[in-house]
């Protein structure tokens, strides 16, 4: 049996199907992606965000959703405040190691180059989609104006760290959002 190391097992053979192809040479391919493409991967960190939170809070077993996990942590004082600068400064330490940083955009690179590609929809608050793939972010309701202007774009749908009042993370920010898009409808 051979070893492989860390990083090329996770490189695998890959045939692309016809369709994904024909989509993405029309202008017709939308890419979906959550945050095991960038800093929550495991070859980035070995220890996810929901993990130093649930560490922090000294709670043991995981009986938490990620977003009542974020809500019990914002019960502290000051605690949005703080949530959101343990998110900044998790990716202000990963983006200041350039292994780190290359790993947790090893997909955005990839993806720079694949000009028919031109919608992508996160639930990832980085801002690695705009830097590395030149793509406009659409994060609040006055951005979607832009959605049809025929540019690479990303639809931001948990917010981003460079507008920390979108940031979408507890059980409270997903019922207003919900309640947003009932309202919007």
């Amino acid at each position: 049996m051979t070893e492989e190391c860390a990083i090329c097992r996770n490189n695998k053979e890959f045939q692309m199907p016809e369709a994904l192809i024909s989509a993405a040479i029309e202008g017709n391919l939308v890419l979906f992606c959550g945050a095991g493409i960038s800093t929550e991967n495991k070859m980035v960190l070995p220890y996810s965000f929901y993990d130093s939170i649930k560490k922090e809070l000294e709670i043991e077993d995981d009986a938490h959703s990620f977003s009542q996990l974020m809500e019990k942590y914002c019960k502290k004082p000051d605690g949005r405040k703080k949530l959101l600068n343990r998110i900044r400064e998790r990716f202000q330490y990963i983006n200041s190691f350039p292994e780190l940083e290359r790993q947790a955009t090893a997909f955005h690179r990839e993806l720079a180059d694949i000009y028919q590609i031109r919608t992508i929809i996160t639930t990832n608050w980085d801002t690695y989609f705009e830097e590395y793939c030149g793509a406009t972010p659409i994060t609040i309701p006055e951005d979607f104006s832009f959605w049809d202007d025929n540019s690479r774009f990303v639809l931001k749908i948990h917010g981003s760290i460079n507008n920390l009042s979108t940031i979408v993370a507890t059980t409270k920010d997903y019922r207003k959002s919900y309640n947003a898009l009932q309202k919007a409808c």
